[in-house]
């Protein structure tokens, strides 16, 4: 007998539609499974009272007479990742320093889940200011995968994966600087989209200032990512440069997938090593679309140091330029080093490095200029153990290891362009294993129907009831 936690979002709405559920009842029931053991570590914050009062208020507008102009995920329950302030609701930035605040007023992100009718359970975990590719903060347990829970879900984003892989939540909010949104999809064997530079609003406040930053969706399907984004995209703001696409991202992923240039590039632009199973994955991908009539051909992707540590510059300086009148020496060994780094930075040589990685992710999107999608290896391994990347002793051979572990992610943070991460691998233990697919800016239209093809030569939903959700 299907469950409700196994219903997906865009379920949820059409159960909601028919009266064969209600947003009570659907939330009463995902809060239930939160309490009655949060195994995967994925909250750090569970907002019931405001979730039960929400669901209540949801309810009666479902009831109503008319439902015309509800926004197509109304009253589906979601999660808003713990770096995002939300008003009335703690808010740790996964630190230590932030342990009890609870803020006045809403990011943006929060206002657009709100306005698209969404219900949040609470706060996801992160990383200490999501300045690791982990999720092992000092306020709450860590992230795990639902597959393993002796692995971690990854990071930034682990505990909103975990929560989506564990079936806490249908979907939920992450965002993505380095591979925040990917690397923990990969981890947790469920889709993470990380959108266009500009095409999601950011708010006033919500830019990072360098254009790497994004919010998007973590889902279990092609059909529920592309209808968040739909809700995602349902307002323009600060920080938005494009429209979205004028009839929905939903559409896309029914619509016929034109005959494809496919590139499959294996390797790391880190200089990392991929495991032979990532690598597999990656190659299983393409003989798929190569069968469903792509065009598809190799090139691999060589390391780019100028790239990575140019990359690197920047994001030590984002780490950097959080202000704080507070005592430091309570802050993770990473995010001192990080901070400490930043500060030998000129102004010149950050300058210099952002030109570096312009031209540098420009040399890229002209390498693959004859590509319409390019495949990598989402991270360079299957999930890794809890703590393996964490090295409170030397954080500079942590973040070395971090910055090898998330391979090619950085590509789409430089580029601007739109990634997603499809759980298309499984390793001999059982373990999810994400893959890449980047599209051109402005494409996530053309990535949607791609991954929704794939998904259904290569569905995965069925590893939910087999393993998954622990």
């Amino acid at each position: 007998m299907t469950e409700l936690h196994d219903l997906t979002a865009l379920e949820l709405a059409a159960a909601y539609a028919c009266g064969d559920t209600s947003p009570t009842e659907v939330v009463d029931h995902l809060l239930a499974r939160i309490e009655g053991g949060d195994r995967v570590g994925a909250f750090t914050t569970v907002s019931a009272d405001r979730a039960r009062a929400a669901a209540a208020g949801a309810e009666r507008v479902l009831r109503s007479a008319d439902r015309a102009g509800l926004p197509r995920l109304f009253g589906v329950p979601t999660a808003v990742k713990d770096l995002e302030a939300t008003a009335g609701v703690r808010t740790t930035l996964g630190s230590a320093l932030f342990r009890d605040w609870i803020p006045e007023h809403d990011d943006e992100i929060v206002d657009v889940m709100a306005d698209a009718g969404l219900i949040s359970l609470g706060k996801t975990t992160v990383p200490e200011f999501g300045a690791a590719c982990y999720t092992e903060p000092e306020v709450s347990a860590p992230a795990r995968s639902p597959f393993d829970l002796r692995r971690s879900a990854a990071g930034s984003s682990g505990g909103a994966a975990a929560a989506v892989g564990a079936r806490l939540v249908p979907i939920a909010q992450g965002s993505d600087t380095a591979g925040s949104i990917r690397s923990p999809a990969s981890a947790c064997g469920v889709v993470g989209l990380k959108p266009s530079r500009g095409l999601v609003t950011a708010g006033p406040a919500g830019n990072d200032g360098m254009g790497l930053s994004v919010r998007g969706p973590i889902a279990r399907t092609v059909r529920d990512a592309a209808a968040f984004l739909d809700a995602l995209t349902g307002r323009t703001g600060a920080g938005t440069v494009h429209p979205p696409r004028a009839d929905g991202y939903e559409r896309a992923c029914g619509a016929p997938v034109p005959r494809l240039r496919v590139a499959l590039a294996q390797g790391s632009v880190s200089g990392g090593p991929v495991d032979p199973e990532v690598a597999a994955a990656a190659e299983l991908t393409a003989r798929t679309l190569a069968g469903l009539g792509h065009d598809v051909f190799a090139r691999d992707q060589v390391p780019d140091p100028e790239l990575t540590e140019g990359f690197q510059v920047m994001f030590t300086a984002l780490v950097g330029s959080r202000t704080m009148a507070l005592d430091e020496s309570s802050l993770r060994p990473i995010v001192r080093h990080l901070r400490s780094r930043s500060r030998k930075f000129t102004s010149a040589e950050l300058a210099a490095s952002i030109g570096v990685v312009q031209a540098r992710a420009r040399a890229w999107a002209l390498r693959h200029a004859d590509a319409d999608v390019v495949i990598t290896p989402t991270v360079t391994n299957p999930p890794t153990p809890v703590g393996k990347l964490r090295n409170d002793a030397d954080p500079a051979a942590e973040l070395a290891a971090m910055t090898a572990f998330t391979g090619n992610t950085v590509l789409a943070n430089a580029t601007g362009f739109p990634a997603i991460s499809l759980p298309l691998g499984w390793s001999s233990q059982g373990l999810p294993i994400g893959v890449s697919l980047t599209a051109g800016w402005g494409r996530e239209d053309l990535l949607l129907g791609v991954s929704a093809s794939l998904e259904e030569a290569l569905p995965w939903a069925h590893r939910y009831g087999e393993q998954g959700g622990a």
